[in-house]
């Protein structure tokens, strides 16, 4: 199935079983939705995650991994740009494929560099959906009615990413006129790409680590799902002091683990692959 093709495009209709019904009271509801893969998404329960395409890589990697696990109890739902948005989808994907990307244009109007994943994601069972008939393209006020959109889809909303002035938290601040809880991840007073995730802590949003504190606020029980990763000893030490320091540059974790940096450099390399460390850049990393 190709997802710019036309033919694999199903048109659901006001009034149809599957029209959204957390849309259907919307005084400007799209009439007709357009959309490829598993629409039976559609009839479950549904959470944003939402980020900027700045969100930083730390953020990146806990949102990712917050979406593989939050759809033990819903189906991600999340745009289809890079950086936040991405992170959603490819987490979801880990999870078992319940994500839902919603369009801000036309399905003419998909972002290339994103083609190939949010092919993947109609694969693993996901859905992309868009208010707009096919040769529609983005125009300056679709973002404002996608992310208006994604909040009343939601039952709430995580913010992974945001600066002052992101699209995110129009999403924030649609779903803090509906009641609905609004989750972000905090960042140091300061970092441009997240001055807007403290803003939605210090207006009442639930500052999030991990997908239980999430689940806690809908009254859900967690499990985490735990991957299995065989590690040297060396590894476990540098991850241990990377999990303790929070975050630190190549030379510091071969000072205080006493393996040399080369080795070092070599052994964060494969933490990186099992998706347990992440590269901040300047040789500086992090635990995932």
């Amino acid at each position: 199935m190709y997802i710019t093709d036309k033919k694999n495009i199903v048109a659901i209709e006001v009034g149809d079983a599957l029209y959204p019904k957390e849309w259907e009271n919307l005084p400007d509801k799209p009439k007709t939705l357009y959309a490829i893969g598993n629409t039976k998404l559609l009839k479950e329960e549904k959470f944003a995650i939402v980020g900027s395409r700045t969100t930083i890589a730390t953020a990146l990697k806990l949102g990712a991994e917050i979406a593989k696990e939050i759809t033990q109890a819903f189906a991600v739902v999340t745009g289809v740009a890079d950086g936040g948005d991405s992170s959603a989808i490819e987490g979801a994907i880990l999870g078992g494929g319940k994500i839902i990307c919603l369009l801000a244009g036309g399905f003419s109007a998909l972002p290339q560099s994103n083609l190939t994943l949010l092919e993947k994601a109609v694969q693993a069972g996901g859905l992309l959906l868009s208010p707009h008939a096919y040769e529609v393209g983005v125009r300056a006020f679709s973002y404002e009615y996608r992310n208006k959109l994604l909040a009343f889809l939601s039952e709430g909303v995580l913010v992974t990413g945001a600066g002052q002035k992101s699209g995110a938290l129009i999403t924030a601040r649609y779903a803090y006129k509906l009641k609905k809880p609004v989750f972000a991840f905090p960042y140091p007073p300061n970092a441009h790409a997240g001055v807007g995730c403290n803003a939605v802590i210090k207006a009442g949003g639930y500052l999030t680590e991990s997908a239980e504190d999430i689940f806690k606020r809908f009254g859900l029980s967690f499990e985490k799902r735990e991957k299995r990763v065989n590690l040297t000893q060396d590894e476990r030490k540098v991850l241990d002091i990377l999990r303790e320091k929070g975050e630190a540059h190549i030379s510091e974790l071969g000072d205080l683990s006493g393996i040399p940096v080369f080795k070092a450099k070599a052994l964060l390399s494969a933490l990186e692959v099992k998706g347990l460390v992440v590269s901040l850049g300047g040789n500086r990393y992090a635990p995932v």
